[in-house]
């Protein structure tokens, strides 16, 4: 892969968490190299023992970026990929946290955990004696990788990845498995500081046609849950990629952010809020111009 841009993500402080004076815990990225995009979206758990969440998603969101991209550069047609897919998939999820978990222990041992940290932490003098530090830097993940010829979809926690076909046809994905754990009486945001952290990282993928209008879209769920259902959710997003594709980031994204503000105060949660895309293809959104009707 030649270059690298930087294409259309961003996250928002929650109207919540500046009532409080509490940070930006979500963090997301999405970059577009040639033939292929990627979009990350990490939300850092608000509890008190993930008192570093907002730097355990922005890790997060940068070791999945660079993981992928590597990925990809290997496997850059949907035949190279599907070969040996299950093997591929399972040292990739390793990957990811292994190096995310390389890069927490490498900022805790250059910013050691301070007294007044783990004083408004809700663990134990017992339990900090054996404190995984991981739990400091909880968060969810969410990343695309869409190519010409294939996408792959990797989620642990909540939040949403909506499909956006031709016409503006939107549907959320499916991760086969997941519901078992979503359904579990009594269970706390999946995160990839749990313990069963790699069994919780769903996976999927799909081959498409070459050419086919395709996009994906990011939420973190302070945005997938402020609206009262799904229709809403996708008419909001489909609005926000047709006027990216015909205004350009430059121009997007202050109006977008503006509106992502209003969002937040105005929804029950008051979140944290990212939005990130990832589409081969932007100019195939745009709306048509009067030449084309």
């Amino acid at each position: 892969m030649n270059s690298i841009e930087k294409t259309l993500s961003i996250s928002v402080r929650g109207a919540s968490h500046i009532e409080r004076d509490k940070p930006l815990q979500d963090y997301s990225l999405a970059v577009k190299g040639e033939n292929m995009a990627i979009a990350i979206v990490c939300d850092g758990h608000g509890a008190d023992k993930h008192f570093r969440s907002e730097i355990g998603s922005k890790l997060a969101a940068i070791v999945t970026e660079e993981i992928l991209t590597k990925f990809y550069e290997s496997n850059n047609t949907y035949d190279k990929f599907i070969n040996n897919i299950n093997v591929k998939l399972e040292r990739l999820k390793l990957a990811i946290i292994t190096n995310w978990q390389i890069k927490i222990e490498e900022y805790t041992k250059n910013n050691p955990f301070t007294k007044e940290e783990l004083d408004k932490s809700s663990t134990s003098f017992a339990i900090r004696k054996s404190f995984d530090v991981s739990q400091a830097y909880g968060t969810t993940l969410l990343a695309v990788l869409v190519s010409e010829d294939y996408y792959l979809a990797l989620m642990i926690g909540d939040g949403s990845i909506i499909k956006i076909q031709s016409g503006f046809n939107s549907s959320k994905l499916e991760f086969e498995g997941k519901e078992t754990y979503d359904d579990a009486p009594h269970s706390l945001t999946d995160s990839l500081c749990g313990r069963n952290a790699f069994n919780k990282i769903f996976v999927n993928y799909e081959k498409i046609k070459l050419g086919e209008p395709l996009a994906f879209a990011l939420c973190s769920d302070g945005l997938s849950e402020a609206f009262i259902n799904d229709r809403v959710l996708f008419a909001k997003i489909n609005n926000y990629l047709n006027y990216y594709a015909d205004e350009g980031l430059e121009k997007a994204i202050d109006p977008i952010v503006e509106q992502l503000n209003e969002i937040s105060k105005r929804s029950p949660m008051k979140d944290d809020i990212s939005l990130a895309f990832a589409t081969t293809n932007l100019a195939k959104f745009k709306s048509p111009s009067e030449e084309d009707k």
